[in-house]
């Protein structure tokens, strides 16, 4: 058993186990298999189907509609065309106010947007003080405006304690955003260990007083710059006390449940939060931890030089939570509100219910989402009309820092309408270069067409205001990465990778399917062929899912893993192959001639087998229990050595293959490993010489049994043999395993010998012959017709033959003899 684990077929599926548990190991201790995964969801995206327009004549372009992308967001872009009319960015914001009035200022009411984002920066006042008024008051009257705010690290304000006149003013920019717009106030998880930020940078109070919404306009990028994520729900931090590590006691308060918790520094400026509630046992960790790893402040009072005390500092931290911009958006769209959401870190984003504004009848109906769109003849008859699907609720996949993988749909937009366009884009001046609409109504247009859209506003030409982002599609404007994000959640399209288990799964099937290719197929450019054909079809199956299901599929790791296990197993086997050829010899010199082991050396046998035409031979010692109850254990070997060895010299001697020693019984066959075209001749001369040594042994051990006092022990009567032989189409090759390399036969006709050695006894003969090899040596062969019989478990009479001799002499002839061309049996 042992040997045969080290056979190539065997110890292949033993690499192939070590080559999953190396993978499995990286991918938990290491990001190496992360950091590769994350390069084909590049691939994986650049794959993705687009949809081009077509020029039908000059300027005009027609676009095939997709599915996945939703109409109702347009970007407004301040594209080059814009700044050549308008001059050099940034503008005075009274034009920013023009074009929010222009979209408020309609006479249809309910042909309005949705919302109008404004991916525009209001940090800081303006020069002039009308311009900001103008803005202010275009933003409160059209009530559909929503501002950003940004997250900025570099400016850790929230850090200060005590808070610098800065930090105070921003954070009260956020409480103003928080009481008009509403706050996240619910989040269930591990919300301490969120990704902190001690930095932001939101608009001017008086804005945010009056917008609709905010949200913040940050995106994570990866460890290759590419900005694959936008985090849905940030965590704002500000430190609003300091505590002395000595002061800590378990009776110190912390309103955990309003999102308040305590952390203290170590020296790389790392934070570490403190468990909640406080216990003698987390005080008491805390301060091993702290005096080993966290920095003390020094106190100098008196400024001598001299530190008069020394502790250590525990923050008191206070946490808010802050919606990008694109969960605003869509909430507002679903007619939700931050209450109405269930956020569970690690997990998900739920929006229950959603419904959407239809206004064409006015009122808010429930939320579907295009399967196919409907696709029409060349006179615009519908012939296939549209598959929608119901939404009720959009779940979210989430991390466990709030982040969404955005599914983008394109690569970035063309600002001119000739060019390909992911997402619809309209210029910024053609919304106000035709004047400004002023406070009439009477003066106002019927509509902008654009009702029930979300416009989203942001620079559109290269170079402005440093906005370009590295995406998998390439660089793209931070207002269209904005809209496939916002894509992402309102046609709920969300990309989710597979889960742990299924993709360890695909691992261990590829790297045994590896093993399995490369151990059972010799030749390795056949089984590198095979395994190569198998690496591009998965990937073209992960891509396919990805696209059509929006699932992450690993693709690095089962790959890596089948070309690996492959290279291992071949080296394994050139290791191991000189070993193998001197086992077959070893193995097959005993039963088969040196020319058959020669070609078997050339093209070693495999698991399995072949159908060829082969003559199979038994034979049986007549009463042999009976015989054998007079020997004991030890004797009886030694009669049966004698009695084999005559017998199976007479098989080597005709060219025939010994399959085994089943007691007293021989099976052997003619026709394999090397074909014989006289293998039925053979086999007939081969019994009748049998019977003829047999004489030939029983006169020799009578007269041991008379001469040789250790052969006393040998039966008074000479043994008789009875010998069956058929011919026929027979499953050939080593039916066990290349360790143990049972070359043997399985078939009917092979049943169908057995049967006819076993039928001597009914009609007193010594060999019989059935129909299948009498039919080819009629013409040599002398013997009579017995009997038409019916054998078990078949339908079909079998008419036998007595074989009692051979026309010419029962010597192989050299054409007898001969094999035929070597062939891989």
């Amino acid at each position: 058993m042992a040997s045969r684990v080290f056979k190539t077929q065997y110890f292949a599926l033993i690499i192939a186990a070590a080559v999953i548990g190396v993978f499995v190991l990286l991918a938990y201790t290491t990001a190496i298999p992360e950091r590769l995964e994350l390069r084909m969801l590049t691939v994986h995206f650049s794959l993705k189907q687009t949809f081009r327009g077509q020029n039908v004549q000059e300027g005009v372009v027609v676009q095939e509609a997709n599915p996945a992308i939703s109409p109702a967001i347009e970007i407004i872009g301040i594209d080059t065309s814009s700044l050549n009319q308008f001059g050099r960015w940034p503008w005075p914001r009274w034009r920013h106010a023009d074009l929010v009035n222009s979209f408020a200022r309609i006479s249809d009411q309910t042909n309005r947007e949705t919302a109008l984002f404004l991916d525009l920066f209001f940090i800081e006042p303006s020069d002039e003080a009308y311009n900001d008024a103008a803005l202010i008051d275009a933003i409160e009257k059209s009530g559909r405006v929503y501002l950003e705010t940004v997250l900025a690290n570099q400016f850790q304000l929230g850090s200060q304690f005590p808070p610098s006149d800065a930090a105070i003013e921003f954070f009260q920019r956020h409480e103003v955003l928080f009481d008009n717009a509403g706050e996240i106030t619910d989040i269930q998880g591990n919300w301490w260990d969120m990704r902190t930020h001690f930095g932001l940078e939101p608009p001017l109070q008086p804005y945010g007083a009056v917008t609709r919404g905010y949200g913040h306009a940050n995106f994570d990028q990866d460890w290759d710059a590419v900005f694959r994520r936008q985090p849905l729900v940030a965590k704002v931090s500000r430190i609003v006390d300091e505590i002395r590590l000595d002061e800590l006691t378990t009776d110190t308060v912390v309103d955990f449940a309003n999102y308040e918790r305590l952390a203290w520094i170590d020296r790389d400026g790392i934070y570490s939060h403190i468990e909640f509630p406080l216990t003698d046992d987390v005080i008491a960790d805390v301060t091993r931890a702290m005096e080993a790893e966290a920095p003390e402040r020094l106190v100098d009072a008196d400024g001598d030089g001299t530190f008069e005390d020394s502790y250590f500092i525990v923050r008191r931290i206070q946490d808010h939570f802050v919606p990008s911009i694109t969960l605003s958006l869509a909430l507002e769209y679903f007619n939700k509100s931050y209450d109405d959401l269930e956020i569970i870190l690690g997990e998900s984003i739920t929006i229950p219910d959603v419904e959407v504004y239809d206004t064409t009848v006015d009122q808010w109906v429930p939320y579907s989402v295009p399967i196919s769109l409907a696709v029409f003849d060349e006179n615009g008859e519908v012939v296939e009309e549209e598959v929608r699907r119901t939404v009720e609720d959009i779940v979210i996949p989430i991390n466990e820092n709030g982040e969404m993988l955005i599914n983008y749909n394109g690569p970035r937009s063309s600002p001119s309408r000739d060019g390909y366009q992911t997402f619809p884009v309209r210029s910024y001046a053609a919304y106000t270069a035709r004047g400004v609409v002023g406070p009439e109504p009477a003066t106002w247009r019927p509509t902008r067409a654009a009702d029930g859209k979300i416009l989203m506003v942001g620079p559109f030409s290269a170079g402005m205001a440093d906005d370009e982002k590295l995406t998998p599609y390439g660089l793209m404007y931070g207002v269209e990465i904005h809209a496939n994000a916002l894509n992402t959640i309102i046609m709920d399209r969300f990309l989710r990778y597979a889960p742990t288990w299924l993709d360890i799964g695909i691992l261990a099937v590829a790297a045994f399917l590896a093993a399995v290719v490369a151990g059972l197929l010799r030749n390795p450019l056949w089984s590198f062929g095979i395994v190569l054909v198998v690496v591009v079809a998965f990937f073209f199956a992960v891509t396919i899912i990805f696209d059509t299901q929006a699932l992450i599929l690993n693709f690095t790791s089962p790959a890596l893993a089948m070309l690996l296990t492959f290279v291992a197993v071949v080296l394994y086997r050139i290791l191991t192959e000189g070993r193998e050829k001197r086992m077959l010899t070893e193995t097959f010199g005993k039963y088969v001639s040196p020319q058959v082991v020669d070609n078997l050396i050339d093209s070693p046998p495999v698991l399995g087998g072949v159908e060829q035409e082969i003559t199979v031979l038994f034979s049986d010692i007549r009463g042999f229990t009976d015989m054998s109850e007079t020997m004991s254990s030890q004797e009886l070997v030694k009669y049966l050595n004698e009695y084999l060895t005559a017998m199976t010299n007479v098989i080597l001697e005709y060219n025939g293959t010994l399959d085994k020693y089943v007691g007293d019984e021989i099976m052997c066959f003619w026709g394999a490993p090397l074909p014989q075209r006289d293998h039925r001749i053979l086999a007939a001369k081969c019994a009748l010489r049998q019977m003829e040594v047999l004489h030939e042994f029983n006169d020799r051990m009578a007269q041991l049994k008379q001469e040789d006092p250790d052969w006393a022990f040998l039966p008074p009567k000479p043994i008789d043999i009875g010998i069956g032989i058929n011919s026929g189409l027979m499953t050939v090759g080593n039916m066990g395993s290349a360790g143990r390399l049972n070359y043997t036969l399985m078939g009917d006709h092979v049943n169908l010998g057995a049967r006819l050695e076993g039928i001597n006894k009914a009609y007193g003969t010594n060999v019989i012959a059935s129909e299948n090899t009498w039919g080819e040596i009629r013409d040599k062969a002398i013997g009579r017709e017995l009997d038409l019989i019916r054998v078990k478990g078949k339908q079909r009479p079998i008419t036998i033959y007595e074989l009692v001799d051979i026309d010419g002499g029962l010597a192989a002839t050299a054409d007898e003899l001969e094999y035929d061309d070597p062939i891989r049996a």
